[in-house]
């Protein structure tokens, strides 16, 4: 295939996307049904713990994750084992359960051999986005009000309309070939399709704007809402994003935060102060493959 006949298969991907942006409705990949189905149960105010459990044992990988993560070592330190979704549940929270279900959709997505040499990076991203989440997490619990659960969750799907774009785009199998355009289009195109996901999913508009335009930085310390923290997160997550112009991990991310005018001392010690607990929380979110 040349070069021109790339540029219209690019175009017709791009012409879907945005229809259906204008519309309203995109179309959401099979495996991420589980995601909005989770999603639509937890926005329900009248929805009771009985309803959501029932509705998570009726998927079978999603349940058994749950059992699985409230077992672990992160949320089980007495090492008290629990076999059932409901109990698994009243451990681990509801917040928790919504980063698990994204997670069970990354898993599934990130396994398929249709995205072919983008793979690994769909793998490597997924990685990214559990970094940015957990040292957001650990920074909300530490030196901010911020709620830590919210800081986890955004720092999960901060990346989403990349993620979305990738699980997409098998669609057009010729994107997927080496010296494609595709890394472009994502690193492009993501804010717009994140936002409409995001809004899909009926997230608050705190997380839309937090995950809008990581670029954007207040310069406060404490930060004071989660879209500074996860820009703060991102430059010290160690985990690179792979589509992004830097892709090596931010080795010198404590001193770019100190460019900022941010007290890196500090910030310093508290990731060495909480490395156990970052690193508990990546081990229970990372992809199992």
């Amino acid at each position: 295939m040349d070069e021109s006949e790339l540029s219209l298969v690019e175009q017709a991907f791009l012409h879907t996307i945005t229809m259906e942006l204008e519309r309203g409705e995109l179309k959401f990949p099979t495996a991420m049904e589980v995601t909005l189905r989770v999603m639509e149960v937890l926005d329900d105010p009248d929805a009771d713990i009985a309803r959501i459990a029932r509705m998570v044992s009726a998927e079978p990988l999603l349940a058994a994750r749950t059992v699985a993560l409230a077992n672990s070592a992160w949320y089980n330190p007495g090492g008290r084992l629990v076999a059932d979704v409901p109990r698994a549940l009243a451990r681990i929270g509801i917040a928790k359960l919504r980063a698990l279900a994204l997670t069970v959709a990354a898993e599934q997505l990130a396994t398929k051999d249709m995205l072919g040499p983008f793979q690994p990076q769909m793998q490597v991203l997924w990685a990214h986005c559990v970094d940015v989440a957990a040292t957001a997490c650990v920074l909300a619990r530490h030196c901010s009000r911020i709620n830590p659960d919210e800081a986890f969750f955004a720092g999960m799907v901060h990346d989403i309309g990349q993620f979305f774009l990738l699980a997409r785009v098998w669609e057009y199998p010729e994107l997927l070939r080496e010296g494609s355009p595709l890394s472009d289009l994502v690193r492009v195109w993501h804010p717009p399709i994140g936002r409409a996901v995001l809004a899909s999913l009926h997230m608050p508009q705190d997380l839309v704007d937090a995950v809008d335009d990581p670029e954007l930085y207040g310069g406060r310390w404490p930060p004071e809402n989660v879209a500074d923290l996860i820009f703060i997160a991102n430059l010290l997550a160690e985990t690179g994003n792979p589509f992004s112009l830097e892709p090596e991990p931010f080795r010198n991310g404590l001193a770019k935060v100190a460019t900022l005018g941010l007290d890196d001392v500090e910030i310093g010690a508290v990731l060495k102060e909480s490395a156990e607990e970052r690193e508990a929380l990546i081990a229970c979110f990372s992809i199992h493959l």
